[in-house]
């Protein structure tokens, strides 16, 4: 396909879904094997057909006074189901190391207009919480292998009172815009089946198909599909008659220069290859619970013979007298196999390293000491941020792209910054987590510039403390002229 207007050629839109779907160059997502793993519940030691309940044999087979045989009779036994959501905290470590700490919008712009459409850029990431979206969004790319957002606008007028107060290019349009960004999350998890549409040189994003149903008031199932195009976005639904027909609204232009959908893919989810490990550590777990309520506490083990038939009692006590130089005790955890113990520690530290995780529990930790950071930190952790650098390579450019699409629809909505978001260049840049030495910072920072090998802005960045560098560099150098006016002041005195 060279152009969306190849779907438009076909009649139907019957005939149009199907060549939509078949357009995919990547397998849907397994979804049912990929809740399996991630949900606990769904784990299939909590399966009964995988893990049988136990058959306890109550009475053996006998012959009555009359002759008559009785079967033995058997009960079935509920068993241990220790389901571990291991899944869950390794996803949740990579989200928390990957964008923990909110990706940072870097331009080196001094053009007053482009710095205006940064702080209005920067007003949408904070509406929309985009802080708390990136996470929602890693963690599905991570743990469903795929994820879309579909940015539209809604009339709303409360966010542009804000920023007029902020921005002063803004306070000199007569009309405010009256339509605000918005943002939703497309995912397998939430009920969306994606069919993103490529060129067929593999580069140029033409558009993506959504296949979703929702629940009607009196609980049936409306089928739905959403295309969205370059200039337009349609929905159609399946009509009681059986025929395709436009939702209430569509088709309508979404009026942007640029896709309003970002999509992100992955072969295979983080946690794919601990499967088997996950498994085998939850059969295992619950076998070894399994055996200690049926063979240990509070079972006596008794050497030798009682002497006078049983217990004598003295008082409030009991006393137990052996002969024959026995002894009684009780089972308890020191006769637990080590094997045991040591394959129940292998298998979880295994599903950890696989995925280059660090195993974060206060039993790991409470014997380090001071936690390490700066260097330290950077050693210990190394294997965890090189894979949260690879996931930057996909997702990185996934913010990226939002980013240049917010840019040019901030030109759309707003028509005296067009000329602005034309020009106006910002990178993302991560910012991996990190225990860091903020005194330690500051020292480098202040040696670089004082040593001329860095500029004060290039100082102020390093030290990271804020995200207006223009703003905190201008207010240094006011604070620079008011010690040299009032050492002035004090030496003429």
């Amino acid at each position: 396909m060279n152009s969306i207007n190849e779907i438009f050629e076909l009649p139907t839109w019957e005939e149009r879904i199907s060549f939509i779907k078949k357009s995919r160059r990547t397998p849907q997502p397994d979804v049912k094997q990929l809740k399996n793993d991630w949900f606990p519940k769904n784990h299939s030691v909590n399966d009964e057909k995988i893990r049988k309940k136990m058959k306890t044999l109550v009475r053996d087979a006998y012959f009555d006074t009359k002759g008559v045989e009785h079967p033995a009779e058997f009960e079935y036994e509920e068993v241990a189901r220790i389901s571990l959501p291991i899944e869950q905290d390794i996803v949740n470590i990579h989200v928390a190391f990957s964008v923990g700490n909110e990706p940072i919008l870097k331009t080196d712009t001094e053009d007053n207009a482009e710095l205006d459409l940064m702080k209005l850029l920067k007003g949408i990431y904070k509406d929309n919480k985009l802080r708390f979206q990136n996470k929602r969004e890693m963690r599905s790319w991570l743990s469903e292998k795929e994820v879309c957002e579909y940015w539209y606008r809604v009339e709303v007028s409360s966010f542009w009172r804000k920023m007029w107060k902020k921005i002063a290019s803004l306070a000199g349009i007569a009309v405010q815009p009256k339509y605000k960004m918005r943002m939703q999350i497309w995912s397998p998890f939430r009920g969306d089946r994606l069919y993103p549409i490529f060129s067929d040189n593999g580069q140029d994003y033409l558009g993506i198909g959504r296949e979703f149903e929702y629940k009607l008031p009196n609980s049936s199932t409306m089928y739905c599909f959403m295309l969205v195009t370059d200039e337009m976005v349609y929905q159609i639904q399946h009509s009681d008659k059986g025929t395709w027909e436009y939702s209430e609204g569509y088709p309508f232009k979404h009026g942007f220069s640029k896709n309003p959908t970002i999509y992100a893919w992955r072969p295979a989810a983080l946690c794919e290859n601990i499967r088997g490990a996950r498994e085998s550590l939850e059969t295992l777990t619950s076998d070894y619970s399994d055996a200690i309520k049926m063979n240990f506490f509070p079972k006596l083990i008794l050497e030798g013979d009682l002497a006078n038939g049983g217990a004598e009692s003295i008082g409030k006590s009991h006393l137990l007298k052996i002969t024959g130089g026995g002894k009684a005790y009780y089972l308890d955890w020191h006769q637990t196999s080590d094997m045991v113990k040591t394959q129940l520690d292998n298998l979880l530290v295994r599903c950890y390293s696989l995925t280059n995780t660090p195993l974060i529990s206060f039993d790991q930790l409470k014997g380090t000491g001071d936690f390490p950071s700066g260097t330290a930190f950077e050693y210990m952790f190394m294997a965890t941020l090189f894979a949260v650098d690879r996931h930057w390579e996909e997702m990185g450019e996934f913010y990226q792209r939002r980013a240049n699409f917010l840019i040019s629809a901030v030109g759309s909505l707003v028509p005296s910054m067009k000329a602005a978001s034309e020009t106006l260049d910002v990178e993302v840049v991560q910012k991996p987590y990190r225990i860091e030495d903020l005194s330690k910072r500051i020292d480098d920072a202040t040696k670089g510039v004082g040593g001329h090998v860095m500029s004060r802005k290039q100082g102020v960045m390093l030290v990271g403390i804020c995200d207006e560098y223009q703003d905190e560099l201008d207010e240094i150098e006011t604070d620079i002229k008011e010690e040299q006016n009032t050492a002035k002041q004090n030496t003429t005195e």
